[in-house]
């Protein structure tokens, strides 16, 4: 199903208060759709009630890096509710970044991701937008600031601002990983170049020279309420609005898989932008919107088209001449689909430029899949086996060629669980733990794992075909002669898992060939080492070549 068709509906709904007081109930549906250029196309979400004039449009400008993953459920969230009090509302990738195109290393990032905003600000007005409001959470409010007045904004969300480029920037260095070679930081997944890291540190918001909007509600933590920022805008006659509350710390500052929406701060929010200015009135002359794009990838011209697998929303990547095997990469922690720091997005590409097609889908309660009642997503939630079982199975109805499945951690796990359930022709499984059993979410005492491998207990027990659920797991693997590329970085627990609990069950395995077991140095549990990914994707290529 193209975009065009593709609508998700609120599986709750929104609510919204009538003129008479009384509280009604609203569905609000979201298509996915292209901005920009054809050179270098955005991926965005749009987010409305039906009907909706879209004449009063909320354009929300997310966080860069590992904030762009914990934020994610909080961002759709403040959408639908935006969408339900009647606004039209887009989300987005930056250049770059999420399923736009574009790469890390590119030059001039920061400018291309205020570019990004300006592209879809502009695009709005095209679709008949007379009132834009801008919500931006951290970069993306210092965005929203910056740019305001060259876009426009009648009105901006300032969400715990980056007012100081140079703190930032300290920051990343700290809690990043420096490329040796380059000097460059991966700060969770996503890149920062020498020259991005410059650009950052001259962004300041209390130099701002402009006046950015009219009226801008500035939203703080309550140990950090951004004072000089508002004496700033005030000091530009803006209409300032400041709010220190609760709650940004459960919904940005931790994982994913911990993520908590705060509602309280999605209402005060949705309460300051209000209901549409009556004057905002549709015009309605855009054209419609587009459903697939083409994405350039390292010389090679793919397509990518935002579709349903399932019932499930999977992202589509097309090279030019298929020829080679259909690849799904499944959610990694409760990360959306673009996987750890946009690794997904990376392998897919790489791999459809060798002739593969690939999907990365979300699962219910997943980034921009139906909820069915699963929301939020967790690890190893047990709805995601029959739904990865569902997409294989209609996979295999639409399409000739290999089958095969790709996950990190809990979404290795689910895919090698699935391979034992339904035809699967092969797994790339990333850093799987099988220690993880249903119902017993513990981690393996390695060092008492490693007692009982020296003093042979474990392979007496193997022979004696006492085996734990991984040993199970490779013998009904092994049964159905499903082709498996493990691949761990170097020394990660659920290798030291196999090799110490699982010792002869795993050399059966490799010696019957179906199982390949690879590592790798200067790797780290979640793949976020960016410098190393180029040699991740081509032992994946070579798995599957084989």
């Amino acid at each position: 199903m193209s975009s065009e068709a593709l609508g998700r509906e609120s599986i709750d709904g929104a609510w919204r208060r009538a003129s008479s007081g009384e509280l009604r109930l609203r569905t609000v549906a979201t298509r996915a759709e292209w901005f920009g250029g054809a050179a270098r196309p955005l991926l965005g979400w749009v987010t409305a009630a039906e009907p909706c004039a879209g004449a009063s449009t909320v354009v929300i400008a997310a966080p860069i890096g590992y904030e762009y993953c914990s934020s994610h459920r909080t961002l759709r969230t403040l959408a639908e509710t935006l969408a339900a009090r009647g606004h039209r509302v887009v989300r987005f990738d930056y250049d770059g970044t999420g399923d736009s195109s574009g790469e890390r290393w590119d030059p001039d990032r920061v400018g291309a991701w205020r570019r990004s905003l300006s592209t879809v600000v502009a695009r709005c007005r095209e679709s008949g937008a007379t009132h834009i409001t801008i919500v931006g959470l951290r970069l993306g409010a210092t965005f929203a600031l910056v740019d305001g007045a060259q876009l426009g904004a009648d009105a901006i969300v300032a969400w715990v601002p980056v007012a100081s480029g140079k703190r930032f920037a300290r920051e990343l260095r700290m809690m990043g990983v420096t490329e040796p070679s380059s000097g460059a930081v991966a700060y969770a997944g996503v890149g920062f170049d020498t020259e991005t890291v410059a650009a950052l540190s001259a962004l300041d918001l209390e130099k701002l020279a402009s006046k950015p909007a009219p009226r801008v509600l500035v939203v703080a933590r309550p140990e950090q309420p951004c004072d000089d920022l508002i004496a700033r805008l005030m000091a530009l006659g803006v209409n300032v609005t400041s709010d220190a509350l609760h709650g940004v710390a459960t919904g940005l500052d931790v994982p994913a898989e911990d993520a908590i929406v705060p509602l309280p701060i999605v209402e005060r929010i949705a309460e300051w932008v209000g209901a549409p200015p009556h004057a905002a009135l549709s015009v309605e002359r855009a054209p419609a919107p587009v459903a697939r794009a083409s994405i350039a990838w390292r010389g090679a011209a793919l397509t990518e088209s935002v579709e349903t697998l399932a019932g499930l929303v999977a992202i589509k990547t097309a090279p030019p001449s298929p020829h080679g095997a259909t690849v799904v990469f499944l959610n990694s922690g409760s990360e959306p689909h673009i996987g750890p720091g946009r690794a997904w997005v990376e392998y897919a590409r790489a791999l459809a430029a060798a002739g593969h097609t690939t999907f990365r889908i979300d699962w219910s309660g997943w980034g921009e899949s139906v909820d069915r009642g699963h929301a939020p997503g967790r690890p190893y939630d047990a709805h995601c086996i029959d739904e990865t079982v569902a997409v294989a199975r209609e996979l295999r109805r639409q399409r000739t060629g290999p089958i095969v499945l790709a996950g990190l951690c809990a979404g290795a796990w689910t895919a090698l669980r699935v391979a034992q359930l339904t035809a699967i022709d092969g797994v790339v499984a990333i850093n799987p733990q099988l220690y993880w059993e249903p119902g017993d979410p513990v981690e393996a005492l390695l060092a008492d794992i490693a007692e009982g491998a020296a003093s042979g207990r474990w392979d007496a027990l193997d022979i004696a075909g006492d085996r734990p659920m991984a040993s199970r797991w490779l013998d009904a693997l092994g049964e159905r002669a499903t082709r498996v590329l493990m691949f761990f970085a170097k020394g990660d627990d659920g290798i030291e898992y196999l090799r110490l609990r699982c010792g002869r069950r795993l050399a059966a395995s490799l010696a019957a060939g179906w199982l390949r077991v690879e590592e790798a140095d200067d790797l780290d549990h979640q793949m976020y080492r960016e410098w190393r990914r180029d040699h991740v994707a081509a032992r994946i290529l070579d798995f599957l070549s084989a």
